[in-house]
């Protein structure tokens, strides 16, 4: 394969900018920040339990390629891949241990967690970056519904509410980098395509796995309110899980490009919308 040939394409492509933020991460007044609705508050809880190595683990899947890539464009893109994600698995690892402080099992779930990415290292390296793609994928279309919808993080934790906003902004930047490197350095649509559905179902098995045992730790068991909330907040018609499906849907067309999927109106002047997150940028 020629990686010689210009990374330029005709998507949108935005600066990949690595950003060191000031997070005050204390533990949230309230235990169930979202709503006070455990089941909301839990599957956010486990999101953050599985960046710090997840985030590692999309680093090494990609820098095993790097050297393959000629390309000054996407090199530099790669470059600015690997500082967003490095900062993003160090502010999740702050922000688990004030979880933790509330009682939750964050280490265990973290320490199952990188035991989880040991196997992964196992695979064949295509299959590394397959999976980050499919992950990058998801992240971004979860990332693409909070900005749109910012109103559902106004009764969280500020701190958390700051991290996601981030998180979602920087996501939505680098979405297409692993995914260039994996069409310039595997192209395998099929592979793409069936990792992903291996995917998605490891993710929400270990999510709902790791909700039982925070719920468990705290010896909570949600009401039949929350268990209506979250089913609306997820699967409702402004359900977050219904929208990301969309995205999903998409990823399964043959040719399919993440900027395809047009998110550059929710990460063009971003500080000008959330100036308290821009703020405290380092």
């Amino acid at each position: 394969m020629n990686n010689n040939k210009s990374a330029s394409t005709p998507h949108y492509q935005p600066e990949i900018k690595p950003r060191r933020m000031a997070f005050d991460t204390q533990p949230p007044a309230r235990k169930y920040t979202f709503r006070d609705n455990s089941l909301v508050s839990t599957f956010f809880y486990a999101l953050s339990a599985l960046f710090p190595d997840g985030e590692r683990f999309f680093i090494h899947s990609v820098r095993h390629y790097r050297e393959q890539i000629l390309d000054p464009e996407l090199q530099q893109q790669i470059k600015g891949f690997i500082g967003q994600e490095a900062h993003h698995g160090v502010s999740h690892e702050q922000l688990n241990r004030a979880i933790e402080s509330l009682g939750f099992p964050m280490s265990k779930i973290t320490g199952a967690m990188l035991k989880r990415i040991e196997f992964l290292k196992t695979l064949s390296h295509s299959r590394q970056l397959a999976l980050t793609v499919a992950m990058e994928h998801f992240t971004a279309s979860l990332a693409e519904f909070l900005l749109k919808n910012p109103d559902i993080l106004d009764d969280v934790d500020p701190t958390i509410r700051q991290m996601l906003i981030w998180h979602a902004v920087e996501e939505i930047e680098h979405k297409a980098v692993a995914f260039d490197v994996y069409r310039r350095c595997v192209n395998n649509e099929f592979m793409r395509k069936r990792v992903m559905v291996i995917a998605m179902v490891s993710l929400f098995s270990r999510l709902a796995w790791y909700q039982v045992q925070m719920l468990w730790a705290d010896r909570h068991w949600p009401s039949l309110r929350e268990w209506r909330e979250a089913w609306r907040f997820f699967w409702g018609k402004r359900g977050i899980l219904r929208d990301n499906m969309k995205g999903l849907a998409k990823f399964f067309r043959t040719g399919f490009h993440p900027w395809d999927i047009d998110q550059q109106a929710l990460i063009e002047n971003w500080q000008q919308r959330f100036p308290d997150v821009a703020a405290l940028q380092r």
